[in-house]
């Protein structure tokens, strides 16, 4: 019998978000007075307040120090990227910029022609200056950038005149147009920054603007009147964070509130049999996984390459997608997915399947390795709480008998889940907003520019930081693809990472409105969505 029919006394709660993030102080900020009726499901000037509920507290608004799924929806509508992925070709469309970048012939110098007639929030020009101070905040060290390596290639920069910005590089960069398109180089204003706290009092080009905040509960945004582009339909969205997902349907189903991003298969025979409600689904560019640590781990054994394979063979990802899932993912037999730039169908040849009497094998042949005590960091979020508990079981019934979970609010995992010596497996989710092998691989499992969540041996770290970096440096695809490739096979045949699913967007709306999506990065535009006629 497999394990997943063994539990079905498990409920289906999966949320599929990229992070889900618990909030911050209970502060309230304002940078304009509220426009009247921002109270959820009242009426404003402008016509009925947009109301979207979160399941994940945002953790600040300043879109270089923030990489959270919340803070991104609240940061997407509020400040704008040099590009934007187009949801449908998957190209580079230009925002800010007017055109793509111009190369080099040796790939070292890139000319990007910027977006003339554009303000800040605040009054500020937009133009090269605010670019280049913008990449000047993210390479510095001291400042705390979220995505560092989003300007790891950028030797120096020059503003020639207001509209034209030249990046002067260290190496051919293969996905620098990628990282110009990332929510996570958002440009920002220069007084802003250096006047306020854009983690509380946000101010971007964006056809939004911040309105206030209750941290850790609810944001305001209002229309921007002086936006450059088409004006959006809707005029005013309150944001709100609610813990419980049953809570948030049920004000979906009162119409208190309009759009949920996220939505768990086991609420969705609830919204289904609304009239009044819409369940969609759209495609995404997500990976859910197991990490685990061979080095600065909870417990050395973890160091045992063999014991680390035992593990990934005790992770039953075909019976979570399965039951758990019911059918809305599709279970991952590599670290790069379907959707990523460096994935061809050999990339799931390195996979560890499933194989619970192959585990023990493994267990028995080293005495005492059953009773090993494992360190299982989980955050406390539905989705991953479900996942922790199903994989503590999973690995139950493939011998290990001292699996012990340690379940941390979303805010605390994010910090201890890259403090030494603390955990030896967890589980981790990563919307790959830019589509882009490299840019899945680094900030993941990079030893340097990583988030350092998988540690690797000293020997293993050296040879898949070489993978990555060799993987990024040049524009060869083949190239490329090589290295993405045996960085990937590395990661899974030595039992760093067992890749458990990939991901699909699951979300609602009410049908007064229409055009309501999220692109495969995660992300969605309140500006491109409409009034249904």
């Amino acid at each position: 019998m497999k394990l997943w029919e063994k539990l079905l006394t498990l409920s289906v709660t999966c949320v599929l978000s990229v992070s889900l993030l618990a909030g911050c102080s209970g502060t309230t900020t304002s940078s304009t007075t509220a426009p009247a009726g921002t109270e959820s499901g009242n009426e404003t000037a402008g016509g009925e307040m947009f109301n979207i509920a979160l399941t994940a507290a945002f953790t600040g608004f300043d879109p270089l120090r923030t990489n959270d799924s919340a803070s991104t929806y609240v940061n997407a509508q509020i400040y704008e990227t040099l590009y934007r992925i187009n949801p449908e070709t998957g190209e580079y469309d230009p925002l800010l910029a007017t055109e793509l970048p111009e190369y080099s012939e040796d790939g070292l110098t890139v000319t990007v022609k910027l977006r003339e007639g554009v303000t800040f929030h605040d009054g500020t020009p937009f133009n090269s200056e605010a670019v280049k101070y913008t990449f000047d905040l993210i390479k510095d060290p001291d400042f705390g950038s979220a995505r560092a390596s989003i300007a790891s290639s950028i030797d120096t920069m020059e503003c020639p005149d207001d509209y034209t910005i030249v990046f002067h590089l260290l190496y051919e960069d293969g996905v620098f147009t990628a990282k110009l398109a990332h929510t996570n180089s958002a440009i920002v204003s220069p007084t802003a920054q250096q006047n306020q706290d854009l983690m509380v009092d946000p101010c971007g080009t964006g056809p939004y603007k911040f309105v206030s905040s209750v941290s850790g509960s609810n944001v305001v945004l209002t229309r921007n009147d002086e936006y450059w582009g088409e004006a959006p339909a809707i005029k005013d969205v309150t944001m709100t964070y609610i813990a419980d997902e049953s809570t948030a349907v049920s004000r979906m189903e009162t119409g208190e509130a309009d759009f949920m991003p996220n939505i768990s298969v086991e609420q969705l025979s609830r919204v289904e049999s609304n009239a009044s409600l819409t369940a969609a689904t759209s495609e995404a560019a997500a990976l859910y996984y197991v990490g685990m640590r061979a080095s600065s781990s909870a417990n050395p054994i973890m160091a045992e390459e063999d014991f680390r394979i035992a593990i990934a063979k005790g992770i039953d990802k075909e019976g979570y997608v399965e039951y758990m899932m019911q059918g809305y993912a599709e279970t991952a037999y590599s670290v790069l997915g379907p959707k990523i730039f460096g994935y061809t169908p050999e990339a799931e040849e390195a996979n560890i399947a499933y194989d619970p009497e192959g585990a023990k094998a493994i267990l028995d042949a080293h005495p005492g390795w059953a009773d090993e005590k494992l360190v299982f960091l989980v955050p406390s979020t539905p989705g991953y709480a479900k996942m922790g508990e199903y994989f503590q079981a999973s690995l139950k019934d493939a011998g290990f008998n001292n699996v012990q979970i340690e379940t941390l609010d979303w805010t605390a995992w994010l910090t201890e889940s890259q403090v030494d010596n603390r955990f030896d497996i967890t589980v981790y989710g990563w919307s790959n907003v830019t589509r882009d092998g490299s840019e899945l691989m680094e900030p993941n499992f990079h030893s340097v520019n990583g988030q350092k969540r998988m540690r690797a041996t000293e020997e293993d770290a050296a040879k898949l930081d070489a993978y990555i970096d060799a993987s990024k440096t040049t524009s060869d695809t083949a190239v490329r693809t090589e290295n993405l490739q045996a960085c990937n096979n590395m990661l899974m045949e030595e039992g760093y990472v067992q890749p458990v699913y990939n991901s699909v967007n699951i979300f609602c709306y009410n049908n007064k409105y229409t055009n309501i999506t999220r692109d495969p990065g995660g992300a969605f535009y309140v500006m491109d969505f409409e009034y249904a006629s």
